[in-house]
């Protein structure tokens, strides 16, 4: 703002010179000599007059820019300065405050000025403040002080207050001071000191062995440490060189001194480090620890803290665990059953070589590893509810389930691993195979399977024969003989009321002998095949009742004649069981043959039933034949029906 005020007032002088080298040129212009001498005079006077005056307006134009950019510049330092200033008088009311100190405050500055400061410190800081107002007033040197301050709102906040004696304008002493927030870092000072609090009383509390240790001496410990080493006062460790309880060399061969060198280096750059060491105690008798290493800065300084728990009997019994292990996996590597042994943790302790065969994974690659890393898809699953079963003490059994990549048929048994308390301490899991014990069984399943479809073969086939001589007969017998009493008594002469009434009877007792005939065995099926039967049958049921719609896809001329029938049945006993029981207006029925099935899907927008409920009554709904006829087919059936949202029934039939 300020560089183009000042090129605007650069623009103004520019044309102002320019215009005073214009009336210099008038000036010099001399006037006509018929013009009397005082007049020539009198009017050159008054243009270096005019010159003058112009110069003067210049200089007051520059005056005038400078006052103007140095009011900006006291805005800018002044209202816009991000630290809040006030101008106190001897009894402390506000005189003068920027904008910075009425946000501080919370308000307008309307609101502040002849206001009392001390009204915004809260009571407990006021007398500091007099106190602090009273000793700036005093002197010529700047003060300090730190106050727990608040807004119009009643909010706190925390302030640094620096504050100067000065004499006003007016010649009145008075207080310059300037309020700077502090609250953040008050807060965060606050939260270290509390941090510091928590980690002495964490360092000093622990149960643990804890030590701190600088360029590998140790500079501090707490009392665990004492307990852990033997030692009576902090004095004894401080100072020492972090070998001073090992042996000169670990099991391993190195030497202490460069092992612990090597741990410390890896604490420094990782910022964190764990091992075991072996320790000699002040009794001269070995100890093992785990010792943790943690790398934090202070003050510049890289620190270590140290943990150590001592784990000799925890190595000793682990010790004791791995030569039990060794000798159990001699025994399960002999074992003709895939053996997985697990500890609480799902660690993998024993993988035995048919492991090995089957997974293509060594032993060494999975000991120690979790084994749901191993069977990562097998975690949500079954198995991963075995595994928590069998660590809750509970024996599990599971068919078939695919723990090798490679196909086949296995039996796993989950069985819990006690402590000699009793307690759960891991799990192991047989796998057998059995593949072949399962095609025995199957190839005896489709044995009887076969047997069974012959029996129902033979069922059919002498149902079918039995109702296509009984349809013979009444279309033959029964049929003929009433068609001829029709005749005989369209034939008489002069008919009446009982006339017509007798041949309406017959009309109808012929209809329902066809309609039976049609019914037992639809010579249309065999004429003409199942798609023409099945239109027929569509045909037969009155509208008004039942809208049906049908839809075939496929080849239906090769069929077997057996499987001809029973499609023909089921799609029958269906409509028959919607007419009956389901109140529905519309049905659609999809029968397709593809890829070697024959696809039946029945849908209606009846009144819907529970699939469950109807099954455990057996019978009233008309879907047990249908059942029989499906299951002697070794076929599906599905059905998916709500109460109120109609009935859609599946089946799906495999040709042979």
């Amino acid at each position: 703002m300020n560089d183009e005020h000042l090129h605007s007032v650069h623009q103004a002088l520019q044309q102002l010179r320019d215009r005073a080298e214009m009336r210099q040129h008038l000036v010099t212009q001399s006037v006509s000599d018929a013009v009397p001498p005082d007049m020539r005079r009198l009017v050159q006077e008054l243009q270096v007059h005019q010159i003058e005056l112009e110069m003067q307006y210049e200089e007051l134009l520059l005056t005038q820019a400078s006052a103007e950019a140095a009011t900006r510049q006291y805005i800018d330092l002044y209202d816009f300065a991000p630290v809040g200033y006030f101008t106190l008088t001897a009894d402390g009311l506000i005189q003068q405050l920027n904008l910075r100190a009425a946000q501080l405050l919370g308000t307008v500055r309307q609101r502040l000025q002849d206001r009392r400061f001390a009204l915004f410190v809260t009571m407990e800081c006021r007398s500091k403040f007099l106190e602090f107002l009273v000793k700036t007033m005093s002197s010529d040197s700047r003060h300090t002080c730190e106050l727990d301050m608040l807004r119009e709102d009643g909010s706190h906040f925390f302030a640094r207050l620096e504050g100067l004696a000065m004499l006003s304008a007016a010649g009145i002493k008075c207080c310059r001071l300037a309020v700077i927030d502090m609250t953040e870092s008050k807060e965060a000072s606050r939260a270290l000191e509390a941090s510091e609090a928590r980690f002495r009383l964490l360092f000093e509390q622990s149960r643990d062995a804890t030590l701190l240790i600088q360029d590998n001496y140790i500079i501090d410990c707490n009392d665990s440490a004492l307990k852990l080493f033997n030692i009576h006062y902090k004095g004894e460790l401080q100072g020492q060189h972090i070998t001073i309880f090992a042996p000169p060399t670990q099991p391993n061969g190195k030497p202490s001194a460069e092992a612990a060198a090597a741990h410390t280096a890896e604490a420094l750059s990782k910022g964190w480090s764990r091992f075991e060491w072996l320790m000699v105690g002040p009794n001269e008798e070995e100890m093992w620890a785990e010792i943790s290493l943690t790398s934090f800065s202070l003050d510049g300084q890289s620190i270590l803290h140290s943990v150590v728990r001592d784990i000799t009997v925890q190595r000793g019994a682990r010790e004791q665990l791995r030569r039990e292990k060794e000798f159990s996996e001699s025994l399960l590597d002999n074992s003709v059953d895939g053996i997985i042994a697990f500890d609480a943790q799902h660690r993998v302790t024993a993988w035995n070589q048919v492991m090995e065969q089957n997974t293509h994974k060594t032993e060494a690659e999975v000991l120690g590893k979790d084994i749901f890393d191993l069977f990562p898809r097998h975690r949500e699953g079954l198995e991963g509810e075995a595994v928590c079963r069998v660590l809750a003490g509970e024996r599990v059994t599971h068919y078939n389930l695919k723990l090798y990549g490679r196909p086949g048929h296995f039996e796993s048994y989950f069985v819990p691993l006690l402590n000699t308390e009793a307690e759960v301490e891991g799990g192991l899991v047989l796998i057998r195979d059995v593949t072949e014990r399962v095609r025995l069984a199957e190839e005896a399943t489709q044995l009887k399977l076969r047997q069974q479809q012959e029996v129902h073969s033979a069922i059919l086939t002498t149902q079918e024969e039995e109702r296509k001589r009984i349809a013979e007969a009444l279309h033959n017998g029964v049929g003929q003989l009433l068609y001829a009493t029709k005749l005989n008594l369209e034939n008489r002469a002069g008919g009446n009321s009982s006339r017509v009434s007798a041949l309406a009877l017959l009309e109808e007792a012929i209809k329902a002998t066809r309609t039976i005939s049609f019914e037992l065995t639809p010579g249309i099926l065999q004429d003409f095949g199942l798609k023409s039967a099945l239109e027929e049958l569509v045909k037969r049921i009155p509208h008004a009742g039942l809208h049906v719609h049908l839809y075939m896809k496929g080849d239906f001329d090769k069929l077997p004649q057996q499987l001809e029938v029973s499609v023909y049945r089921i799609v029958q006993e269906l409509l028959n069981n919607i007419i009956k029981h389901a109140k529905a207006r519309e049905t659609f029925v999809h029968v397709v043959h593809e890829d070697g099935h024959i696809f039946i899907s029945v849908e209606d927008d009846g009144q819907g039933f529970e699939p469950a409920q109807a099954k455990a009554k057996h019978s009233g709904i008309g879907l047990t034949s249908i059942r029989n006829r499906v299951d002697l087919l070794a076929g599906t059936l599905s059905i998916d029906s709500r109460p109120g949202r109609g009935t859609i029934v599946s089946i799906e039939l495999r040709v042979k």
